[in-house]
């Protein structure tokens, strides 16, 4: 509900948010153990078959299934495996329904602990799943700080106003002769 305020002289409106109730259960959210490397592992096209294995058990078991035929899809748990914690928010806000949303959570936890297992007891299969994911974070371009480029030399006025009057042909000649002159 928004309440104007008519006697202010700038057009504001402030909307007032009903108080929180403090009923029900608290929305349950679990870390995801392997958020990690759930990238190396549901790579489509090349994800190992017993990651298929576990996905569509715990899909079975986890949110199980109405006339033969499971409640979620596989596709919809690999990709919640990729949350970093499990809370049926983010599916809400994708314009998934509460029920359905809170099924594929369930089978994502219940995936994870399985893959997880399944990981912690080939220590050699995790720590290549481990490095690629080092790999790939270090190669990841989010963690590259942009920084405006600066050039050794400053150019000259009378090139930058041709650049600013429009005569680029000029300018490319003119700058790049600039920058030959530097070299020799």
């Amino acid at each position: 509900m928004a309440i104007p305020f008519v006697f202010k002289l700038i057009d504001y409106t402030e909307s007032i948010q009903p108080a929180p109730t403090k009923r029900g259960r608290k929305p349950g959210s679990t870390s995801n153990p392997i958020a990690h490397i759930t990238a190396q592992l549901s790579f489509p096209g090349t994800r190992p078959q017993w990651f298929d294995d576990i996905v569509f058990g715990s899909c079975l078991n986890s949110a199980g299934q109405s006339g033969n035929v499971c409640n979620v899809s596989m596709d919809e748990v690999a990709a919640a495996l990729h949350l970093r914690t499990f809370v049926v928010q983010p599916l809400l806000d994708a314009g998934m329904a509460r029920r359905k949303a809170q099924r594929v959570i369930a089978a994502a936890r219940h995936a994870a602990h399985g893959l997880f297992t399944y990981l912690i007891r080939r220590p050699e299969l995790l720590e290549r799943y481990e490095e690629e994911a080092r790999i790939e974070a270090k190669l990841a371009y989010s963690h590259v700080a942009l920084v405006p480029y600066t050039p050794l030399r400053q150019v000259p006025r009378h090139i930058e106003e041709l650049r600013e009057t429009g005569d680029y042909l000029a300018y490319g000649e003119a700058l790049r002769e600039f920058r030959l002159q530097g070299t020799h």
